[in-house]
């Protein structure tokens, strides 16, 4: 256990009550602790939110393993991580799933990491897609955020439907789509058309899993985060260096999300090159800013013109969770005609599906047009 400068076990109040922390720099004191993950796990659990681990209330002089507070803080939440991961590997080998609250440099390697606990407001909706961006900058991919907020507007109510349906437009570009919240925040416990704004987001966030999975492959080779800052895109602009408010969303996407109450419009930046208005089909010159209509139903998002979207077909996805993904349809469209004539992408899994103007689809098994 973590011992206080004295060598007793060290004892403090943080946000769950009172006791002392499990020292996961020493090597029993972690393997007690993943024993008792691992009891749940063997009971059918396959995932594992490893909350808290941020280690900022550690003191300067408490130790664990052979360092010093101060300095283990920096490592805790790693170490908590490592731990749960190898819980699941050892019980669920292949098939855990892991996410950890906090994280420090070199932690986006394990697991998925959440943004923490907004607040359900339009302001911390815009500091989560500041926090969104900045995240990606420092490479982290695989990200995640309560939907609608998890402690409520003022902490007593729960999220408005109108940022409800604003927050589940931006799960829906996100590379998982998750929602978690201390009120009643389910979408049927809203009214009808709330309801059915939720569903569709849900629905094209399951629809573009082909794309994610894909971007999530290329992350794991070379580190090119899913969420794409416009200054990763255009270092050399310092226009580019200033955008908090829109992304790129694997290789083809852009993405703004409305982050005002009652919005009817809002100026969107966009990227060099030709883009496609994912709603009304309309072709926009980028670099540049644009005003973009955004009723309620509409998050504004832009496809890169000649890009090849592979997407699983919406009546396939809208069946529900029972249909293994291998059954399920992918659909590749081609969004306007690529400039150079010729146009290629590769599914998580390597296949290769491509268009040219001379030879038209080359297309896998399992993939429709």
């Amino acid at each position: 256990m973590v011992k206080d400068a004295d060598g007793d076990p060290f004892v403090s109040r943080w946000w769950m009550g009172t006791g002392s922390p499990v020292d996961l720099l020493d090597e029993e004191s972690e393997r007690w602790w993943r024993e008792q993950a691992k009891g749940a796990l063997r009971l059918g659990v396959e995932g594992i939110k490893a909350d808290d681990g941020e280690g900022y209330y550690l003191p300067e002089d408490v130790r664990l393993g052979d360092t010093s507070g101060a300095r283990a803080a920096w490592a805790f939440g790693g170490a908590y991580r490592r731990s749960m991961q190898r819980a699941l590997d050892e019980v669920h080998p292949g098939r855990g799933v892991l996410f950890g609250r906090c994280g420090w440099t070199g932690q986006q390697a394990i697991g998925m990491t959440w943004a923490g606990d907004q607040a359900s407001d339009f302001w911390s909706l815009r500091q989560l897609v500041a926090a969104t961006i900045s995240a990606a900058a420092s490479g982290f991919s695989n990200w995640s955020h309560d939907v609608g907020g998890y402690i409520g507007e003022a902490m007593v109510r729960r999220c408005p439907p109108e940022l409800l349906v604003r927050w589940a437009q931006l799960g829906a570009f996100t590379p998982l789509m998750q929602a978690h919240g201390r009120m009643q925040q389910e979408p049927w416990t809203y009214d009808a058309h709330t309801l059915e704004l939720y569903r569709g987001y849900v629905l094209l966030h399951e629809m573009l899993v082909p794309y994610i999975r894909a971007a999530a492959a290329t992350a794991a080779h070379c580190g090119l985060p899913i969420v794409r800052p416009l200054a990763l895109l255009q270092p050399g602009d310092h226009v580019a260096w200033s955008v908090a408010d829109a992304f790129g969303f694997g290789p083809a996407l852009w993405v703004a999300p409305v982050l005002e109450r009652g919005a009817a419009e809002r100026e969107v930046m966009l990227p060099r090159g030709r883009w496609i208005e994912a709603w009304s089909g309309e072709v926009v010159e980028g670099g540049r800013e644009v005003v973009v209509a955004t009723p309620l139903e509409r998050i504004p998002v832009s496809v890169r013109e000649g890009s090849i979207v592979v997407t699983y077909a919406a009546e396939s996805v809208a069946r529900g969770l029972g249909e293994e993904d291998a059954a399920k349809p992918l659909v590749a469209t081609l969004w306007g005609e690529p400039r150079m004539g010729r146009a290629a992408v590769r599914l998580a899994d390597g296949r290769r599906i491509a268009w040219s103007r001379r030879q038209g689809w080359e297309l896998p098994d399992g993939v429709l047009v």
